[in-house]
């Protein structure tokens, strides 16, 4: 009987860790891990030589370098999956080496590792390029999937949007990328990470009107412009593409069926802002977060950045308290009481939604705004 290929798993976020093993393990592979640091992953390996390995970077030892080296003298290929901002500059170290830009979904990750497993049997797996989130095709570029989510996009179209979107810049959080006032100059891609429109008040005071997830593009007819009337700023960590207003508009007057995604993509943005002014206006504290909450996932799941319950949340209680309209002490109150009732667990930058139906209910969540169809049918 053939033995199951044997996956050396580093990770040391406990929640990514579970969701992936469990998922390697139900696509038939046996999993060694998983290990948060390279040091016990390095214990491991002088006992038993895996098949493949996984290594979600970084780890809490920091060691990273010498659990790949010691890899490569076993012969082991493996992939890297990482945040991209820690991860990007020290691309000539993983030079060949598979990578996925966290967080990648566990079918991704594991549709990766069967192509480098195949690619072991009949020639070397570093021959690959490396491979982020964004530039690794159409399944993991969440601008193809977004305009996706509207048209059907021919071969053409998603060459063409690949191009678009392969190069982007990683930009640290609370970084400006345009100021009210500002001469517009191009649009924004946001491609990983969390961005947010919002308005400055003389008292500092900040009101966020909208979240610019991956996929999102910001404001496609900016140019139209002589100055910008709201900023707009990274939340967290993003990776991040400046499309040329001729590119923008070559997009509308060349390409009819991408014009077609990226204008019902904008209504569906104007749906939105209806949305949040109902949320700020007529819920409760407790029903404005459990909202957010679900169409976040909803969002996040659309463009394949989510799990069927859980997503990565990398913004702050004040954030959710700008984007609400309530205070920190407020927001904090509101998290307490969802967890007490069973319906979220929040772990760090992770959130997992433990009651979905209970959760729309609360809120009277209804995902028509989003025009998703099906995909916002779970």
């Amino acid at each position: 009987m053939n033995q199951p290929p044997v996956v050396l798993l580093t990770e040391r976020d406990a929640l990514v860790a579970v969701d992936l093993k469990d998922a390697l393990e139900h696509a038939g592979y046996r999993v060694l891990g998983p290990f948060a640091s390279a040091a016990d992953a390095l214990a491991l390996l002088r006992q038993q030589v895996p098949t493949v390995a996984i290594l979600g970077l970084p780890l809490k030892d920091q060691s990273s370098l010498v659990l790949t080296a010691a890899l490569r003298r076993c012969g082991v290929p493996f992939l890297i999956h990482a945040d991209a901002v820690l991860t990007e500059p020290r691309a000539q170290e993983l030079q060949g080496v598979p990578c996925l830009a966290k967080p990648a979904l566990p079918s991704d990750i594991v549709a990766l590792l069967e192509e480098i497993c195949a690619s072991a049997s009949g020639g070397s797996a570093l021959d690959a390029p490396v491979r982020w989130a964004g530039q690794a095709g159409d399944a993991s570029n969440p601008f193809i999937r977004k305009l996706e989510c509207f048209t059907a996009l021919t071969d053409e179209d998603r060459a063409m949007l690949a191009q678009i979107s392969a190069h982007p810049r990683v930009v640290p959080p609370h970084t400006d990328l345009v100021r009210e006032g500002d001469a517009p100059d191009g649009v924004f891609l946001v491609m990983s990470g969390i961005a947010c429109r919002h308005k400055l008040r003389a008292s500092g005071a900040r009101q966020i009107m909208a979240y610019l997830m991956p996929g999102d593009l910001c404001d496609l007819d900016v140019a139209l412009l002589d100055t910008m009337d709201h900023t707009i700023t990274t939340l967290s960590a993003c990776t991040i593409v400046r499309i040329s207003p001729e590119t923008a508009s070559d997009l509308l007057e060349n390409h009819p069926r991408v014009a077609r995604s990226l204008r019902l993509a904008r209504l569906v943005d104007e749906a939105t802002l209806r949305e949040w002014l109902v949320n700020v206006g007529c819920r409760s504290a407790i029903e404005r977060i459990a909202h957010l909450f679900c169409e976040l996932l909803l969002r996040l799941r659309a463009v394949g950045l989510a799990g069927e319950d859980s997503y990565e949340l990398p913004i702050t209680q004040a954030d959710l308290g700008d984007t609400t309209g309530l205070s920190n002490v407020h927001v904090n109150r509101v998290l307490q009481d969802l967890r007490r009732q069973g319906l979220i667990e929040l772990r760090g930058k992770r959130l997992k939604i433990l009651n979905l139906p209970r959760l729309k209910a609360m809120a009277e969540f209804k995902a028509n705004y989003l025009h998703l169809g099906e995909r916002a049918a779970a």
